[in-house]
């Protein structure tokens, strides 16, 4: 059989249609989404559609709020700081389990992570961006080979891609460029190999100079 022909379901290809409309701008963070009428739009059932939306629910781009239906996630600036908080107490202790010394063969992955972004920052493709970032970060948690602990962080793998597309969706972040700059810089950091720097680069990457007490302000 040539594998080079591959048939996509129905369910794949809506899912497809739907998260493009999500992730360029198409339905905006907070936005309803009716089943009926994308199933009415594509001539379906609904069952496509539900099916669909389950993952990209998984992804973290949608969720499912009593009595509203399915919207698109819209996160608060509080939400974002915890979840950022979380991941970055995560990987810093895999930095201090490592003694912030990384592989070459991890540190070849970063720069190769931070060049995919940069292209795909020029192209404006959000989702290969999101892609980039995710294989950059899942390298530092992989490097001391804690299975439970890459395994804890990879529960919050749909909220990461909810965070970047609220921060996004009016596409400011990928114009910005802001994105392979910061991981650039953070992997400078971790060539030194000093692990102070490595976990002060982790804390500013995700959270910057916002403090606790600043988010429970807003």
């Amino acid at each position: 059989m040539n594998n080079r022909y591959q048939i996509k379901t129905l369910r794949e290809q809506v899912y497809g249609y739907i998260k493009s409309k999500i992730m360029n701008g198409e339905i905006k963070p907070g936005e309803k989404i009716n089943e009926y009428e994308f199933a009415k739009e594509l001539g379906i059932s609904r069952g496509p559609v539900r099916e669909a939306l389950r993952q990209i629910e998984q992804e973290g781009l949608v969720q499912y709020m009593p009595n509203r239906g399915c919207m698109v996630t819209q996160l608060t600036d509080k939400e974002m700081y915890e979840m950022g908080m979380i991941r970055a107490n995560l990987e810093m202790l895999a930095a201090d389990v490592c003694e912030g010394n990384f592989s070459d063969a991890t540190i070849h992955i970063l720069e190769q992570c931070v060049d995919e972004m940069e292209k795909y920052e020029k192209e404006k493709a959000l989702e290969k961006v999101i892609e980039a970032d995710q294989k950059f970060h899942e390298a530092i948690v992989k490097e001391p080979g804690l299975l439970h602990l890459q395994k804890l962080w990879h529960t919050l793998d749909g909220t990461n891609v909810a965070i970047f597309f609220c921060r996004n969706y009016d596409g400011r972040l990928c114009e910005s460029f802001l994105v392979s700059k910061n991981h650039r810089r953070f992997v400078e950091g971790i060539k030194t190999k000093e692990l102070d720097r490595i976990k002060k680069e982790l804390k500013w990457h995700y959270m910057g100079a916002v403090t606790y007490a600043d988010v429970i302000s807003m």
